[in-house]
């Protein structure tokens, strides 16, 4: 006979088991699949952990499979939370876990939104209490749950059931275009989609490395060729490129402060677009009205951290960098 402080206990389990079940089974993968769609919606690499483009890509790792792995693997964890219950801790602990340190990244990095939703902002800080929260259900709460625990054998028409979830899985994340217009496209009217005419980079972003572009004429660049309205005499003397983005406070900081007035060498300022054109809002004022006017066509990701500046004698790249303010380094150069 149970005394009345078990029955309470064995309530309390009951229902700490229920809360486990509805974390682990259903705020996990709605976290999840909220956070995919979005991705899929836009398949920018640009969306991507900050900590991620600077980690993978500086070892040449193409952001688009990235994005895309991503993707797939969330979609799979979704699928075994659901179909493989006694497997629901574990994938879910092991995803959200690995959330956390990209985070902490990003916010080392000065991110303004985690990546976790694509296109639409969210702050780092917001995400590691939300993962880290979820983790702590995952595994405290789930603990009460006995459908949720490990066992030493699976059913095999779930199992089979979990492995076409993997391979469709797979399927969506590197099968399916972003909905609406690919990079480099735009609907024009009754349908009708014009694609750009200026070149773009293959992989639909580009990732600078500075470093290589030291020695070498600017004339040589992949940049060089994708720039709208470059000045053609470049490769005269000293001169300066400055790429921008006309709703970026610190681009137009550095021109107010350096390019005002008549000017000692030439200007030329590349305008950097997202990809999706040029923001209409939140846009500044031209402050260097001696600048030579250029820009890039929208469609790709650029990821350049504007303000960049490039010192050019007679063509050559002297120095280029994602420079501050304070002391921007290719004017003491």
């Amino acid at each position: 006979m149970t005394t009345p402080s078990q029955n309470e206990t064995k309530s309390r389990q009951n229902m700490l088991g229920r809360l486990g079940i509805a974390v682990t089974c259903g705020i996990v993968p709605i976290w999840l699949l909220v956070g995919t769609y979005f991705k899929l919606a836009d398949l920018s690499p640009a969306n991507l952990p900050v900590v991620l483009v600077k980690g993978l890509g500086a070892v040449g790792l193409d952001l688009n499979f990235v994005l895309r792995f991503a993707i797939s693997i969330e979609l799979v964890v979704v699928g075994i939370i659901w179909i493989l219950p006694p497997l629901a801790r574990l994938v879910s602990g092991v995803l959200l876990a690995s959330f956390l340190p990209i985070v902490v990244g990003d916010m080392m990095l000065g991110a303004a939104s985690c990546g976790c939703f694509g296109p639409v902002q969210m702050p780092p800080i917001v995400t590691l209490i939300v993962d880290g929260v979820l983790l702590a259900g995952v595994i405290w709460l789930g603990t009460y749950a006995p459908s949720l625990h490990l066992k030493p054998e699976l059913k095999l028409g779930r199992t089979l059931a979990a492995g076409v979830w993997v391979l469709m899985s797979f399927a969506i994340g590197f099968g399916i275009d972003a909905f609406g217009t690919r990079p480099g496209e735009e609907i024009i009217g009754d349908g009708v989609i014009a694609v750009e005419s200026a070149a773009l980079p293959a992989e639909g972003y580009y990732l600078p490395d500075y470093s290589s572009w030291e020695g070498r004429k600017w004339s040589e660049l992949e940049l060089d060729s994708w720039v709208i309205g470059s000045p053609e005499d470049l490769e005269s003397g000293r001169q300066y490129v400055l790429l921008y983005r006309v709703d970026c406070e610190h681009c137009h900081e550095l021109m107010e402060i350096y390019f005002v007035g008549p000017l000692d060498h030439p200007v030329t300022a590349i305008a950097v677009p997202e990809r999706a054109g040029f923001p209409s809002e939140g846009v500044l004022p031209m402050a260097c009205e001696e600048c030579r006017q250029a820009e890039l066509p929208a469609g790709v990701d650029w990821f350049f951290n504007t303000p960049v500046l490039v010192l050019l004698e007679d063509g050559v790249v002297q120095c280029a960098a994602e420079e501050s303010v304070e002391n921007p380094t290719c004017f003491s150069w």
